[in-house]
């Protein structure tokens, strides 16, 4: 097809464009939050009691650290991205795709041939099993399937593949080693075989080109997130775009999924010394279940 290298250079060049301006966001916003080199001075008024009344309120200067320099401050109580490796949420993830994987392959069954260019009467006449050792045992080929299940639904799932695993805690190798297992084993030599033979193009594009995708997607998130959910200030884009681009861990997250401890450890002034002059600080320990 004529139009199909044109498109797909445009489709690459746009979501590099995206990764490159998030990253840039993203920079330009941590570096807007970097601590001072050095701390303000704060001054601070003694109270006195109503005996001291008559007597001159001395003011007291010393440096105090805010809590929101000491703190990271989680929005909404969601750190994003995991500081560790959720192997949990990624387990509960992987199982949600088996039940989506079968929906999807009913979906794709139930569509023409011209589309899929699955051979269904081979599947009913010798059974799913004998085909799908068939197909294992003739692929991977080349195949002939429309440029928009190649070039955009399946650099689409190798996206969410990704962000399957980059949303848990995982970097990106891992996540790109994530999406690669799951497009090669899962699908394309499991389910897909069933009606198919593995495709050459697919075994590449999918995670390849879908981990760009899924790292602009990686951004997006955390910039949505960042501005209380909201796209265009409004939260139902925003709900909409973390379920198109994150759609098993933002239905996990709806469910409630939290992790099993969360710990927070900050440094704060709890008092004033007047006789000596200082503040009196303290550690606060604050742990979730």
């Amino acid at each position: 097809m004529n139009l199909l290298k044109p498109v797909l250079y445009a489709f690459i060049i746009l979501l590099s464009g995206n990764t490159i301006f998030a990253q840039q966001e993203e920079q330009s916003i941590n570096n807007q939050n970097q601590l001072p080199s050095s701390l303000p001075q704060n001054t601070i008024v003694a109270s006195i009691s109503q005996k001291e009344s008559t007597e001159s309120i001395t003011p007291y200067n010393y440096n105090m650290l805010s809590l929101t320099d000491s703190t990271l401050v989680q929005q909404n109580g969601i750190a994003y991205p995991p500081t560790k490796r959720d192997y949990t949420r990624l387990g509960y993830d992987t199982a949600m795709y088996v039940g989506a994987t079968i929906i999807a392959f009913g979906v794709l069954y139930a569509m023409p041939e011209s589309v899929t260019n699955w051979d269904k009467e081979a599947m009913k006449e010798n059974g799913i099993t004998y085909k799908w050792k068939q197909n294992v045992k003739a692929g991977p080929v080349w195949d002939e399937d429309d440029w928009v299940l190649n070039w955009i639904t399946h650099p689409y799932s190798g996206g969410v593949y990704y962000m399957t695993a980059r949303s848990s805690g995982f970097n990106m190798l891992e996540s790109f080693l994530y999406s690669a297992f799951m497009s090669t084993c899962f699908w394309e030599y499991g389910i897909e075989a069933f009606a198919e033979i593995p495709s050459k193009q697919d075994l590449i594009i999918t995670p390849v080109v879908g981990s760009v995708v899924g790292e602009g997607f990686f951004y997006a998130k955390k910039s949505i997130l960042r501005h209380d959910k909201k796209v265009l200030n409004s939260k139902a884009l925003g709900y909409t775009t973390l379920f198109l681009i994150d759609p098993f861990n933002t239905l996990l997250d709806s469910f409630g999924y939290k992790e099993k401890t969360k710990t927070q450890l900050s440094l704060a002034p709890i008092g004033f010394d007047k006789g000596v002059n200082k503040a009196i600080w303290g550690l606060n320990f604050n742990m979730q279940f």
